[in-house]
């Protein structure tokens, strides 16, 4: 029951990227419900989300505001998480957003956080980022480090 009306409920999503602390709301305002007809034609309002909608569609819409993602493939993809659910980018065409964020703690809303924005809507907090294996793995910076060399 709580599934059916996510997948087909419009959702409003914070992205937030640790790595450059930034906060991309999706859709970027909120929906008015007068639509000016010309705009309507020129591109029908696809800022919607719908929690049936793909993580890589959520994705393309963010795309450009996020410059480090395509470096994160070299580093073993990026990866989506809200709250206990974790998504790799090799499975965001197949994953819908209702399944990143669905919240299956039977009365426990806090796993699944959430945000105010400013504007008053209401958003789900989505992390983008490296995936953890690689957080895990020491840099090289720390790697040379740990070796007791003394610079300067």
């Amino acid at each position: 029951e709580k599934v059916n009306t996510l997948k087909n409920s419009r959702l409003t999503l914070q992205i937030h990227c640790p790595d450059s602390g930034k906060r991309l709301n999706v859709p970027e305002k909120a929906n008015n419900s007068l639509v000016d007809l010309q705009s309507y034609f020129d591109e029908a309002p696809v800022d919607n989300i719908l929690g049936s909608t793909t993580l890589h569609e959520l994705i393309k819409k963010v795309k450009k505001d996020i410059p480090s993602l395509y470096l994160w493939d070299e580093v073993g993809g990026a990866t989506l998480s809200c709250g206990p659910h974790t998504v790799h980018k090799s499975d965001w065409e197949t994953t819908m957003i209702w399944e990143l964020i669905c919240d299956d703690t039977k009365g426990k809303d806090a796993m699944i956080p959430h945000t105010t924005l400013e504007d008053g809507r209401e958003a789900v907090v989505v992390t983008i980022g490296v995936a953890d294996a690689m957080m895990k793995r020491p840099s090289t910076v720390q790697r040379c480090l740990a070796k007791g060399d003394v610079y300067g």
